[in-house]
């Protein structure tokens, strides 16, 4: 993957996360605030715990990405896999128990893929791997492997 398109997709997905955290907190007003100054967003099939839940994990999400990346935290890939871990699992909860619309799986799905796409750019383009080091843990720095 070239680096031009590497930045490009870096810069995406900070974007997306920085906008995951403004809609996690916005949803978070909505739970607390009865009229909030915008129209409301949030599902009203849900339950008012499984909103609090869905905002909270947004924020995370967002906010350990954004953060992790631009410290370079080695444990972001990972991080990034616990985080999409607990929305997919709310996300099925949701899907299978509570919504009713009849795009609910195709979007289930459409949120898995698009999960799975970025943990393999973070654990599979060379670029990411550079800069998370992941892998590295396996081998001592500067170590060929054994001849």
């Amino acid at each position: 993957m070239g680096r031009v398109l590497t930045t490009l997709i870096v810069i995406v997905l900070l974007g997306v996360h920085a906008l995951l955290v403004v809609i996690g907190v916005a949803g978070l007003m909505e739970w607390f605030v009865a009229q909030p100054p915008w129209p409301r967003f949030s599902n009203p099939e849900l339950p008012r715990a499984m909103l609090a839940l869905q905002w909270l994990l947004l924020i995370g999400a967002g906010a350990v990405f954004v953060a992790g990346y631009l410290a370079r935290w080695r444990w972001l890939p990972f991080a990034m896999a616990a985080s999409y871990l607990m929305l997919g699992a709310v996300c099925a909860v949701e899907t299978f128990t509570m919504l009713t619309n009849e795009d609910r799986f195709t979007n289930m799905a459409i949120e898995y893929l698009e999960y799975t796409a970025i943990l393999l750019f973070l654990f599979g383009a060379p670029e990411m791997r550079r800069r998370f080091r992941v892998g590295t843990h396996l081998h001592p720095q500067g170590s060929q492997g054994a001849k």
